[in-house]
């Protein structure tokens, strides 16, 4: 018997930021997971002119599928961040003529 209550036993399960202890794990999943959905769009090529609208038309759903998973949807949404900003640098090199096709 070590002195402590079941409540007390809980609160060892959460860190002391909130989150559990799976919680890192699962936001590199969802950032796995939207690469992957990246990966699909090689299945329609075209659709790398238009990723900032193909994304969307994936991300979404799968934001409402895991909804329950805090840390799925904020590796879904750190990744659509980076590929906004990829997308944007990429952009803006073609724009100021450093980059030719």
């Amino acid at each position: 018997m070590s002195g402590m209550s079941d409540e007390d036993n809980k609160q060892l399960d959460v860190l002391p930021s909130g989150k559990s202890p799976g919680h890192t794990k699962q936001v590199w999943l969802g950032i796995g997971l939207l690469a992957v959905l990246h990966l699909l769009l090689f299945l329609f090529p075209i659709a790398f002119f238009f990723i900032s609208i193909a994304q969307l038309i994936y991300l979404l759903p799968a934001i409402l599928i895991f909804r329950k998973k805090s840390g799925i949807v904020q590796g879904l949404l750190i990744g659509a961040g980076i590929t906004f900003l990829l997308n944007a640098a990429c952009f803006g090199l073609l724009l100021s003529g450093n980059l030719s096709l």
